[in-house]
């Protein structure tokens, strides 16, 4: 994939921000399939699932608003997250596109489908953490919540992330997805700490309402990891209860950073849902 900039416009060619260009990545043929990346990480920390899915489909990565390459403040809403992603596709003309999203990106991807169904082909979100805030922490997150908020009041926004991350990835068997990630990845997600804290900030709230949610039409695959906490399993199961038709999914061999753990069997339910949508759209083409 060829990196570029990309300066967004709306149709009437005035820029949709003032905050400049974001970095993006485009494979450039196949079915579109935008990847929205989670909190603390780029366009470069998707793995080898960027080459597993080209193989599907024309990949686009991108650096989100605050991070990295693209740059500018922090957004202070996953609606800002939602217009950029919008703004992409209609500038490289990638739509309807297949929109998949882990974490904090599967909040923007599902919003995206709530605000702008026109753009999108179906929706792939990987643990949204919509209403983490409406349920009882367990004991661990309760113990990271409070170190995380510890560290960035005393100015160790570096810290605070890694803190926020490891919890994030932890496996409900033991250990964390962030301890394995490559020292690079790493350094992204601390290098990027004040983005990915507003994204926890962002993303944990009832935003989309239920009443948003009920709205949505595209097609949706909530889905989580065979190894995620029970606790993270519940908050999948609430977001896809939300939106009509919408299905979960059980990845094996997954916890929260589904691309890293498993990477075959996250490339496959993508791959899966979109020839089940070419299925029912041709049966449909048929039946008329």
């Amino acid at each position: 994939m060829c990196p570029k900039r990309c300066e967004l416009t709306q149709k009437n060619d005035e820029p949709v921000s003032s905050n400049g260009p974001l970095y993006y990545e485009d494979a450039d043929t196949g079915i579109p399939i935008l990847l929205i990346h989670p909190a603390g990480a780029t366009a470069s920390t998707w793995g080898s699932a960027t080459e597993e899915l080209a193989r599907v489909g024309r990949v686009i990565t991108y650096d989100r608003r605050g991070y990295a390459r693209s740059g500018g403040e922090p957004a202070r809403s996953t609606s800002t997250h939602t217009a950029d992603a919008a703004a992409l596709l209609e500038s490289l003309a990638a739509q309807p596109a297949v929109v998949v999203g882990t974490s904090a990106g599967a909040a923007i991807a599902i919003d995206l489908a709530v605000r702008r169904p026109d753009l999108v082909r179906l929706v792939v979100a990987h643990e949204s953490p919509w209403r983490f805030t409406r349920h009882l922490p367990t004991v661990s997150q309760v113990a990271a919540l409070a170190k995380i908020g510890s560290l960035a009041l005393r100015g160790r926004q570096g810290d605070a992330a890694e803190a926020l991350l490891r919890s994030a990835y932890a496996y409900r068997d033991g250990g964390s997805a962030w301890d394995a990630f490559p020292e690079e990845w790493r350094r992204a997600g601390r290098e990027n700490a004040r983005p990915a804290l507003a994204d926890f900030r962002n993303s944990i709230t009832d935003y989309p309402s239920p009443a948003d949610l009920a709205t949505v039409e595209v097609p949706v695959v909530c889905t989580y990891g065979a190894r995620s906490p029970d606790s993270m399993i519940r908050l999948v199961g609430s977001l896809a209860a939300a939106i009509p038709g919408a299905r979960t999914h059980r990845i094996e061999g997954s916890g929260h950073a589904a691309p890293f753990d498993a990477t075959a069997n996250f490339v496959q339910v993508i791959a899966d849902a979109i020839d089940s949508v070419d299925t029912a759209a041709s049966e449909a083409g048929t039946t008329a």
